[in-house]
């Protein structure tokens, strides 16, 4: 089968062709993705997002570009995610170990500024409906996809990315108007 027809059985959730897209594209898009995060462990959980990403038909082939740039746009997007919510992440935990003293060598005024950021979020947080703040969690927190909080909510993707966009918005606002 050509690439193309491969891609285009993998949009109606052929197993075979996805394996099939696998064993010819793999290799290309885990050194694309290397070159972008630079762990294995990464890399391959990455990888193997970009191809459930087409197996669930996420991102059909419009046959516009080759397959191999098709999957490499789709590898892309992943990474993309993938950094903004390890980054996102990474501060939150840097909060927490501010706050709880984890980091001896740290400036106490750094403790202090963490510990009102936490706690300002904290108060945003608990003032938005329950919806928002689920999404925000599983999205922000637990580093779902919008897709698969949405699976768990009983919601859209639109619905989660409007929320947890809508949190976002309520957050940076709070904290520039906390800012001296």
């Amino acid at each position: 089968m050509s690439d193309e027809a491969l891609a285009g059985a993998c949009a109606s959730g052929d197993p075979a062709a996805i394996a099939a897209l696998f064993h010819r594209h793999g290799r290309t898009v885990s050194r694309f993705v290397y070159q972008m995060v630079h762990s294995d462990d990464d890399v391959e959980d990455i990888v193997q997002a970009t191809f459930v990403e087409v197996l669930r038909g996420h991102a059909s082939f419009d046959g516009r570009s080759l397959v191999s740039t098709w999957l490499l746009g789709i590898a892309a997007n992943v990474v993309r995610h993938y950094v903004r919510s390890k980054i996102r992440r990474r501060r939150f935990e840097t909060c927490l170990a501010l706050v709880a003293g984890e980091r001896r060598e740290s400036a106490l005024s750094e403790r202090v500024h963490a510990r009102r950021t936490l706690v300002l979020a904290d108060k945003v947080l608990s003032q938005l409906d329950i919806d928002k703040q689920l999404a925000f969690a599983l999205c922000e927190l637990e580093g779902l996809s919008a897709r698969d909080a949405a699976a768990a909510l009983g919601a859209t993707e639109a619905a989660i990315w409007k929320r947890v966009s809508e949190v976002r918005k309520a957050l940076r606002q709070a904290l520039s108007e906390e800012a001296p």
